[in-house]
């Protein structure tokens, strides 16, 4: 009997379990309505049924990869890990800086050189890219994009592959062409990657950015198409993606917020941003930076609403991101003025001969070069009289991204004071009462560049190019022989090929200039007739040599005039 009673316990324990085994959980829902014991509608970031219920939704577990054995031999490690169920931050608690997408166990890869490339970019060009700054948006946002989208995925690995293929450029090479094969099979195959993103990224462009996710995506797909761009050495085909994802932003906060106040573009982007968990400091802060580059090599554009003044401080700064975005602030304003300001150089009449006629938006109105250049002085000394506390504090850590981030805006400040101060305008015996500026600049520089050359991950670029620029007008203004050397002698050791600015191409012209000036060296400087002011340059398609636009003061029956000198040839 005992033996029956125990036979049909356990067949009714194994229909049990059997018609248990038939129903299958969904784990992929949020993790409240999974608490609660409720179905989920799985809507992202916040599902319906909490914010209707008024829970706070816990967002989604991604442990169902995880679970599942993979057949792919090429999923990155971590995907085995025992509690890989990390919910997404309450949504009512997000706040600018925090990002509301939890990545996935790991993104999937068609194939083995996939996988390791994508784990280059990770590893090695993601910190690169955030460059002196404190940003999470390269190894954060970008990677959590790749476990949304599959054009994500694909740039990414691109990167990944070009960041090898110029890493290997500077390894030597393990037998004969062995080097060289490697690194055009991972530049073609990052050319690969890249088209088949393009290709995907084609599909939805047509798509209107209706939403913040999808502006979001758009924004990142601008930033990484800037950095593929920016490595092959498209400096174009870089700023025009760079322009994509400003514009993106600009026209989404007049859509948001069609008040026009007095406040700075991106004191408006962030002020609308601000009520949006999608748009992050760090996406945001990516963008401003672009643009303060864009603006460098390219100037004021037409259409933009650039500042009318210059910003005031009236207490310490309280952060050298706060600094930096105030000299920025700075900047926008002189290249705006000087952009529109040569427009028409006459005097006008009745007026001061420092007087000049501008034009913008079909406006024609007088702007006082005097009265500009005092505005100028008085920002630069709140500038320097608040950085300077900051500064001096941030000696205390060399070697921290603090540390050098201060060395850059310092050198940026210095860099624009002495050449915003020149008088008078024609003459270029103004740098003298600079020199001290340029030896600090000089140590500052070659305390960043070392800094950079001694970390294990050595940089092969990222987008900041003030630096070279400062370098090249310190090597082509000073007077000095020995400053001047070592400016030069940085700009060729600045690790910065392929960016925007080609430091190689700078170092080899200043360094021409410097040739042809000390032919007419008197008493170990270079007098005044002897100066050459460079206009700009024409490089060739693949730099074999550059033309470059001089002029020269030179007497005429007894007064010195500038004179524009033909074109002048030199390889590169």
């Amino acid at each position: 009997m005992a033996t029956a009673g125990s036979s049909l316990v356990h067949r009714q324990r194994a229909k049990y379990q059997r018609s248990r085994a038939v129903k299958s959980r969904v784990r992929s829902g949020c993790v409240t309505c999974e608490i609660r014991h409720v179905k989920c509608d799985e809507k992202k970031p916040v599902c319906d049924r909490c914010a209707n219920a008024g829970y706070e939704c816990d967002g989604y577990c991604y442990n169902t990869l995880a679970r599942k054995s993979s057949s792919n031999p090429f999923q990155p490690a971590g995907t085995n890990i025992k509690n890989p169920r990390v919910p997404i931050p309450r949504a009512k608690s997000l706040t600018n800086s925090e990002l509301i997408v939890q990545p996935s166990a790991g993104p999937r890869f068609e194939s083995e050189i996939e996988h390791r490339c994508f784990l280059v970019f990770q590893d090695n060009a993601a910190s690169q890219l955030s460059g002196f700054y404190d940003s999470s948006v390269w190894d954060r946002v970008v990677l959590q994009a790749c476990h949304e989208e599959q054009w994500a995925r694909n740039v990414v690995v691109a990167i990944g592959a070009l960041h090898h293929h110029r890493t290997l450029s500077t390894s030597p090479a393990r037998g004969p062409g062995e080097g060289e094969r490697e690194r055009k099979s991972h530049y073609l195959f990052a050319l690969q990657q890249y088209g088949t993103a393009l290709g995907q990224l084609r599909t939805i462009a047509g798509q209107e950015l209706q939403s913040e996710p999808r502006l979001r995506h758009a924004l990142i797909a601008a930033l990484l198409t800037t950095c593929f761009e920016t490595y092959i050495g498209d400096q174009d085909g870089a700023i025009a993606q760079a322009k994509v994802g400003i514009d993106l932003l600009l026209r989404w906060t007049k859509q948001k917020d069609p008040a026009n106040d007095s406040l700075d573009e991106w004191s408006r982007i962030r002020r609308v941003a601000a009520r949006s968990p999608y748009l992050d400091e760090g996406l945001l802060s990516a963008f401003q930076r672009l643009d303060y580059h864009v603006l460098l090599c390219k100037g004021a554009e037409d259409g933009r609403c650039h500042p009318q003044s210059y910003p005031s401080a009236h207490q310490p700064f309280t952060s050298i991101l706060e600094a930096c975005d105030f000299w920025d602030l700075v900047m926008r304003r002189l290249v705006f003025f000087s952009s529109v300001g040569p427009v028409s150089q006459k005097p006008i009449p009745g007026k001061n001969e420092n007087t000049t006629i501008s034009r913008t938006k079909g406006e024609v109105y007088p702007h006082p070069m005097e009265a500009e250049q005092q505005r100028f002085k008085t920002a630069s000394e709140q500038f320097f009289r608040y950085f300077d506390p900051i500064f001096k504090d941030s000696r205390q850590r060399p070697g921290t991204k603090e540390y050098m981030l201060a060395n850059l805006v310092m050198i940026r400040a210095l860099n624009c004071r002495s050449n915003l101060t020149r008088k008078p305008p024609e003459s270029e015996m103004y740098t003298n009462v600079f020199l001290q500026d340029y030896m600090l600049m000089i140590d500052l520089a070659r305390d960043l560049i070392d800094n950079v050359n001694k970390t294990p991950k050595k940089a092969i670029f990222n987008f900041e190019i003030s630096l070279g620029i400062s370098l090249f007008h310190i090597a082509s203004a000073c007077r000095d022989p020995k400053v001047r050397r070592s400016a030069i002698s940085l700009l060729t050791q600045f690790p910065n090929p392929v960016a925007w600015y080609d430091t190689s191409v700078a170092a080899k012209i200043v360094q021409w200039i410097v040739q042809e000036e000390e032919k007419g060296m008197v008493n170990g400087h270079v007098p005044e007739i002897a100066r050459i002011k460079l206009h700009r340059h024409v490089t060739a398609p693949h730099k074999q040599w550059a033309n470059l636009y001089i002029s020269k003061i030179v007497w005429i029956d007894g007064n010195a005039t500038r004179e524009m000198l033909p074109p002048v040839q030199i390889p590169l």
